[in-house]
This record gives structure tokens, C-alpha cells and sequence, in this order.
């Protein structure tokens, strides 16, 4: 299989392949996550601001869930956010080696 260059991908494809990138990693961490955490917490002891949730284990296990998964798809955005390089091209040319072939 060819893995074309992201220069060359279309748009669409290259945002696609990007939003992958962020939501299946989240996806099986929240998976983990929800399993290590509900099973040592039981979801009708949770209480906000000390009032217990007025909901089923089930409803509870899917905002936990969810939760979880929008935690990990912030995490995934800003290690992919970070990873890009700098815009500033002029500025990285100008410290690149006279016989570099870039510049």
C-alpha cells in the first residue's frame, strides 16, 4: 500500500486522516479508562457538589464514557496540534546551510 505524501493528499482526505488520528486513539483509551475506573468506583456513589446523581448505573457508565473519550480526543488534538511545524518558512530557510537544498 501507498501512503501518499500530505503535500499531494487532497484536503478532504488529509482532514479525515487527521480527524482518525484524534478520535480513535480517545476512543480505545476511554474504552480502558472507563473500565479501570468503574470497576473500582460504583457509579450510585458518585455525588456533584455533594448531592448524589439522580440517574441509572447505565446512564451513568454512558456519560463516564463519553467523558473519558472527550478528555482523550482533547489529548490527541494538542499532541497533534503540537506537532506541527512552523508556519514561518522565510524564518527556517534563512537558518538553514548554504548547500542545503531547500534554500
Amino acid at each position: 500500500m501507498i501512503v501518499e505524501d500530505e503535500v499531494t493528499m487532497p484536503n478532504r482526505e488529509l482532514t479525515a486522516r487527521r480527524l482518525m488520528w484524534i478520535v480513535w486513539p480517545a476512543f480505545v483509551v476511554a474504552a480502558a479508562a472507563e473500565l479501570a475506573f468503574f470497576s473500582v468506583v460504583d457509579p450510585l456513589d458518585l455525588h456533584v457538589f455533594g448531592a448524589p446523581l439522580e440517574m441509572s448505573r447505565q446512564a451513568i457508565y454512558t456519560l463516564g464514557f463519553f467523558g473519558f473519550w472527550a478528555v482523550g480526543m482533547a489529548s490527541s488534538a494538542l499532541t497533534l496540534f503540537l506537532e506541527q511545524p512552523a508556519h514561518d518558512d522565510d524564518a527556517a530557510d534563512a537558518e538553514l546551510p548554504s548547500d542545503n537544498p531547500r534554500r
